[in-house]
């Protein structure tokens, strides 16, 4: 017998999901094709009345799930494959990344009441933070009426945070904000990725915004969903999907040296899709931050496309951290540079060569945006080190700031 879940976008039923002998299928409804507004769920969905399968399809939904250690955990809890994503989205598939929601048969209508949400006090948050590495997303076996996912490989709370008190959202209210601990095995990784996220902005880069706030004494990264907004009195979605997703990439194959997308191709999606000309320079900037603050993580799945009412754009940065800190980590980045992966072998020709492959006359901006960052993050990192020293200090700063300074002397003219 083959099973079924409604997908909705924005809200508005859209599509089906199929799960048939030979995987999975999606297919838009066809009174959603007749909506005058109607927008496509994917790059890879097409508007049309055609049936979705193979390979694309699969890869576009198990992004929407978490990745790696954190879907075998709650694959465990839930009693279910980590290889079956149509379970797992059925369990989980209520509030996904962008405005994609996942219902079962029956539950729609229940779910599309008003917002309700379920607030916790400082303790009950402390003790869900402190237990999600054995239970990712506060899940239960239970059935409950919390049913999110969030894509991604490291812990995190997926919440609401109001005035700094945390609810959770029930019924497929649209969460607001993302909650991440620390990392044991990586000191200070809260106020590692808190500056590299404040360094990006004071930069000039689009990002989410992020704080750090303490339950219990002990601090947490907060970031606010870009793709959600405060619209007419009530929290909506906006939808996004990351550049796996847009090419038909399976998160398990997000990095590039295991053929997941590198930064030529996802430029190159970026100018096929019709983005913004801002967007593509956006994207180059992003990339070069990523670079000199030391960011060896920057995958496929770390950069999106956000999709409002006036069209596709590229969303604010997000997960931006110094890796190059920790030395147990590798000292070689997720999308190589001019043909190479590692920090230490990246020159200024590497960039020269990756503004050649991304095709004529943009070899001159590559270069631009390069001597612009040069110019710009050392001083800001220096400056908003000793800011961030008198209100959240940390010995962290100061590494980050030192490897900016060694790769930016490097790379000067």
């Amino acid at each position: 017998m083959m099973e079924t879940l409604n997908v909705y976008l924005n809200g508005i039923p859209a599509g089906v999901l199929a799960q048939a002998d030979s995987g999975l299928t999606f297919s838009y409804l066809s009174e959603y094709l007749q909506t005058r507004n109607a927008k496509a769920l994917s790059n890879v969905f097409p508007l049309s009345d055609a049936t979705y399968s193979g390979s694309k399809t699969e890869a576009f939904f198990s992004n929407l799930l978490p990745d790696e250690r954190i879907r075998q955990t709650l694959a465990q809890i839930l009693k279910l494959s980590p290889e079956n994503t149509f379970g797992l989205l059925r369990e989980l598939g209520e509030d996904c990344a962008g405005a994609i929601a996942l219902y079962r048969p029956g539950r729609d209508l229940e779910t599309r009441s008003k917002p309700e949400y379920l607030p916790l006090t400082e303790k009950q948050t402390s003790r869900i933070l402190r237990r999600l590495d054995v239970q990712p997303l506060n899940v239960s076996e239970e059935d409950t009426d919390f049913r999110l996912s969030g894509a991604g490989a490291q812990n995190k709370l997926i919440a609401c945070v109001f005035d700094g008190r945390v609810s959770l959202p029930l019924h497929g209210t649209p969460s607001t904000h993302i909650i991440k601990p620390g990392i044991p095995a990586y000191p200070y990784s809260v106020f590692n990725e808190f500056f590299c996220m404040k360094l990006a902005k004071k930069c000039g880069l689009p990002v989410a915004e992020c704080e750090i706030l303490r339950f219990d004494s002990v601090p947490y990264y907060v970031t606010t969903r870009y793709d959600r907004e405060f619209r007419d009195g009530v929290w909506t979605r906006i939808h996004q999907e990351d550049f796996c997703q847009a090419i038909g990439t399976a998160p398990e194959k997000k990095y590039e040296n295991e053929d997941g997308p590198g930064l030529v191709e996802c430029a190159n999606k970026i100018l096929e899709m019709r983005l913004r000309s801002s967007d593509f320079i956006a994207f180059i900037r992003l990339a070069v931050f990523n670079f000199i603050i030391g960011n060896g993580d920057a995958h496929a799945k770390n950069y999106s496309i956000l999709y409002r009412d006036d069209g596709a754009q590229l969303a604010p940065a997000y997960d931006l951290i110094s890796t190059a800190v920790y030395p147990s980590l590798s000292k070689k980045m997720a999308m190589k540079i001019g043909e190479d992966y590692s920090f230490a072998r990246i020159t200024r020709g590497k960039f020269t060569r990756f503004g050649e492959r991304l095709g004529k006359g943009r070899q001159e901006l590559v270069l631009n945006c390069l001597d612009e960052a040069l110019d710009t993050v050392e001083p800001c990192a220096q400056q908003l080190a000793e800011e961030l020293s008198q209100t959240e200090p940390s010995p962290i700063y100061q590494a980050i700031l030192d490897g900016i300074r060694r790769r930016t002397n490097k790379l000067r003219r």
